[in-house]
């Protein structure tokens, strides 16, 4: 999935921590006992381009629920055009995809440079995660009755169901048109994609004949450097 890609620690949000959220001259602390509810939105998404390390090499389909939290209004001068704190977290969930015979292969790194797709299409399950840090917006999310019970804002889901809207911003769904952010971020991501092994069995003139395929698998990660190190992110051929 496109590498899209301040920072919030997993450790401020596990049970029992205390988030700090700090602006360079207000700071708002909350335990996780009085941590807000995220508000959550699910939104099915169909046919969206995926791209690698030189283009689109697929496309996915899976549901896509986006989980926001609005952390308080900042007393930072700093942020006065911005006030308003929220993180957030995307989960890419009952995924699949299909190759895209002929394009470039996902990882381009090493010596999977300039390697192309096979023409026979494959395919298999996806998921994913992305997490977003302390951002500050100018205008308060949408109601919570418009984004979370559709999905993602009327406007714009054409759009988001063709692939042309980026997970790197994808909270920006939520919040009213025109609205300006500071520090939007996914900090941390990981998408994982896997073709499964097969077992084909053709009788010829009464000769049995069984061709196998090895599985397949290819990881977008933070820490792994957008999927584009070889071997270690591994790669979909076809």
């Amino acid at each position: 999935m496109n590498a899209r890609k301040s920072l919030l620690t997993k450790a401020l949000l596990s049970a029992g921590a205390f988030a700090v959220l700090a602006g360079s001259a207000g700071t708002a602390v909350a335990s996780a006992a009085t941590q807000p509810a995220p508000t959550t939105a699910v939104t099915k998404i169909t046919n969206r381009l995926d791209s690698g390390g030189n283009g689109n090499w697929a496309t996915d389909n899976f549901t896509r629920t986006l989980a926001l939290t609005y952390l308080g209004k900042s007393k930072d001068p700093a942020h006065a055009t911005a006030p308003y704190m929220y993180s957030a977290t995307l989960t890419d969930s009952n995924g699949s995809f299909k190759d895209i015979p002929f394009a470039y292969t996902p990882n381009q790194g090493g010596r999977d440079l300039s390697k192309v797709l096979k023409p026979t299409q494959v395919g298999g399950p996806m998921s994913g995660f992305g997490d977003f840090g302390l951002f500050y917006s100018s205008a308060k999310a949408n109601n919570p009755h418009v984004f979370a019970n559709e999905g993602v804002p009327v406007r714009l889901r054409s759009a988001t169901q063709n692939g042309e809207y980026p997970s790197s911003t994808w909270p920006e769904l939520a919040f009213p048109a025109g609205t300006t952010f500071i520090g939007l971020n996914e900090s941390w991501w990981g998408y994982t994609y896997q073709v499964p092994a097969t077992t084909h069995t053709v009788v010829i003139n009464g000769v049995k004949h069984v061709t196998k395929t090895k599985a397949e698998n290819w990881a977008d990660t933070a820490w792994n450097g957008d999927g584009q190190l070889a071997p270690a992110d591994g790669n979909i051929t076809g």
